[in-house]
């Protein structure tokens, strides 16, 4: 787990997540951004850091059913960012379902068959 955090941008190498600050003329200038969170939330730094923790906690897998102490540590990290564990693991399993499904299902380059090597008789499709 390596989370490099910065003046301006929180990052992690095993949770494709990020927390970036934004500097806008607003109210709220200075506040952070959650990359699984809506884009009107606006965040402290500790709540990013924290969002980013947890959801390598969470892609990790080590949030376990038999030890209480991850799952409360877990819900404690969620209730900072004013949501609960379960809402967090959705979003961010909204968000991986998309990025699996286009990379489980990608054919391999061999498995392609361009119009010169598709087989006599076969329909092809344009799309």
């Amino acid at each position: 787990m390596a989370i490099t955090a910065t003046e301006w941008l929180i990052t992690s190498d095993v949770a494709l997540e990020a927390a970036f600050r934004v500097d806008l003329p607003e109210p709220r200038r200075g506040g952070w951004v959650l990359s699984y969170l809506p884009t009107e939330w606006r965040l402290t730094r500790e709540q990013a850091l924290v969002g980013i923790v947890l959801a390598e906690m969470i892609l990790q897998d080590q949030l376990h059913l038999t030890g209480e102490l991850d799952i409360e540590v877990g819900e404690l990290h969620a209730a900072q960012l004013g949501l609960t564990l379960t809402e967090v693991m959705s979003l961010l399993a909204l968000r991986a379902t998309y990025d699996c499904d286009r990379t489980q299902w990608a054919p391999e380059k061999s498995d392609l068959k361009t119009a010169n090597t598709v087989e006599e008789g076969t329909t092809v499709f344009a799309v």
